[in-house]
């Protein structure tokens, strides 16, 4: 799974899915659905199409339930929500994100299988800027102003990805004003800290 990460972020595609295909072959044979929905999950920002991403997620979903698998759980519906919301599927993107927020209200990011590490209370602030801000959604304001709040003075370095998401929601939103002063806070976190992006 992380050679077909590595893969896809060296732009070679092809070879991704490739891994990404052993993967789910490997969980397949071992009897791990958890592993089986990480390269699903994985594979998913490949899709050519937001119904194909909402398929493999789809699919993922189901090899994450039950026990130790929350936090897994609610990166997935995040994930299917996103994809949703890019369809302008407001119902759809709504129950998606509300189930990946309950579900992380069971999660313990720091106990759960390693792959899931980076799935903070930030990077849930992420997902839902990113649903709200693609269906011009009033709850944007509200969960703006609460990952700034959960962010707070020392920005950690997940925090980067929030500010960069942040400010697209709020571009995207129609606050141009605020978008573009949070779009330099963004630059500037990144650029401070290049190994966050």
């Amino acid at each position: 799974a992380l050679a077909g990460w590595v893969a896809w972020d060296l732009g070679d595609h092809r070879r991704a899915r490739a891994f990404y295909e052993v993967t789910k072959d490997c969980a397949d044979v071992a009897g791990h659905p958890p592993l089986r929905a990480l390269a699903l999950a994985y594979a998913s920002y490949g899709a050519s199409t937001p119904e194909k991403a909402m398929r493999l997620l789809a699919q993922a979903v189901q090899d994450v339930r039950g026990l130790g698998n929350a936090t897994a759980a609610a990166w997935i519906h995040g994930r299917y929500s996103e994809e949703a919301a890019n369809l302008r599927d407001d119902t759809e993107a709504l129950r998606a994100l509300d189930r990946a927020q309950v579900a992380y209200d069971f999660a313990d990011h720091t106990a759960e299988q390693a792959w899931v590490q980076f799935m903070t209370p930030y990077r849930l602030d992420s997902l839902s800027l990113s649903v709200y801000g693609q269906l011009g959604r009033q709850e944007l304001t509200e969960t703006a102003d609460n990952a700034v709040r959960r962010l707070g003075e020392s920005l950690p370095g997940s925090g980067v990805v929030v500010l960069g998401d942040l400010a697209a929601a709020l571009l995207r939103g129609g606050d141009i004003d605020q978008g573009v002063y949070v779009s330099r806070q963004f630059v500037a976190a990144a650029d401070a800290r290049p190994n966050t992006m």
